[in-house]
């Protein structure tokens, strides 16, 4: 549960360029010196985070489709937790009643 309300939360507070220094990590790019689709989405992502839009699409296109499926899974994957959490209490208030 830490997790899910962590990484949104740090990923907001860091500066929207964070990630744009660095040595890449991709394999594609340490193997081949060859970008892969996925190459820059971190970037991309961070910057639409922040609302970046022309860095995010200079880094990958892709993370105008990517970014919004991200936060759907997120966002369910949030919501599903709340309710479990609301069912383990609500069951254990229940047990406890009886």
């Amino acid at each position: 549960m830490f997790v899910i309300f962590f990484v949104p939360a740090v990923l907001l507070i860091l500066p929207k360029d964070f990630f744009d220094d660095g040595v890449a990590i991709c394999l594609s790019r340490k193997l081949f010196d060859i970008e892969c689709y996925a190459c820059g989405l971190t970037r991309a992502c961070m910057h639409l985070i922040h609302f970046d839009f022309e860095s995010a699409f200079y880094y990958n296109m892709a993370s105008f489709i990517v970014f919004p499926v991200i936060a759907w899974l997120w966002i369910k994957w949030f919501l599903m937790t709340i309710k479990e959490i609301k069912y383990y209490i609500s069951k254990t208030s229940s047990d406890s009643d009886n």
